[in-house]
């Protein structure tokens, strides 16, 4: 398996890894095109429970019920693969979207990136330590359990590890930077 390496904006191949300036990512959608099918599936089968003349008037409410809360999913999932996610990598900072809202991270204020197999899901994130994250109780479990107080919402069709060791590349680039100025 051969990972994949996000390409700088400009769209050339960076000749030295200092040149790397900004790198942009966006979150795949593949979990969303199953989620839009299956939705779209059970709003089929809502609509032939609320919609046949042969079943009755609980059956029926139930068909609108899950009419309602599917096409609801499926509005979400439609939405998710107009607009994805994305991440935008430079030597000083993170900027991550997600549902319309922008996140900034600056990179001198992170701490090394990891990764983290969740085992209740089976999925593998990126996590960090963000240093100006309150000390809750919240931030001290997600160090316990997590070891770092925040994650990553996705890996933006990198592999976690490959995610993580791109991201402590630009903090080193960026902390490099930083000691020559």
């Amino acid at each position: 398996m051969s990972e994949q390496r996000p390409e700088p904006e400009s769209g050339r191949e960076p000749e030295q890894p200092d040149e790397i300036d900004r790198i942009v990512l966006r979150a795949s959608g593949g979990r969303w095109v199953w989620i839009l099918i299956g939705s779209m599936a059970f709003v089929a089968f809502g609509g032939g429970m609320a919609l046949s003349a042969r079943t009755g008037g609980v059956a029926k409410g139930i068909g609108w019920f899950i009419i309602v809360l599917f096409g609801f999913c499926a509005a979400v999932a439609l939405r998710q693969l107009v607009s994805p996610g994305s991440m935008t990598i430079s030597r000083t900072s993170i900027d991550v979207i997600r549902h319309g809202r922008l996140t900034t991270f600056a990179l001198a204020d992170c701490g090394p990136f990891t990764t983290w197999r969740n085992p209740s899901r089976g999925t593998t994130c990126v996590v960090f330590d963000h240093f100006p994250d309150p000390d809750t109780e919240v931030t001290r479990t997600n160090r316990a359990v997590m070891g770092g107080s925040r994650s990553l919402p996705d890996s933006y069709g990198l592999p976690a590890q490959g995610l993580a060791d791109l991201l402590n590349e630009a903090r080193a680039a960026g902390a490099a930077e930083g000691r020559e100025d």
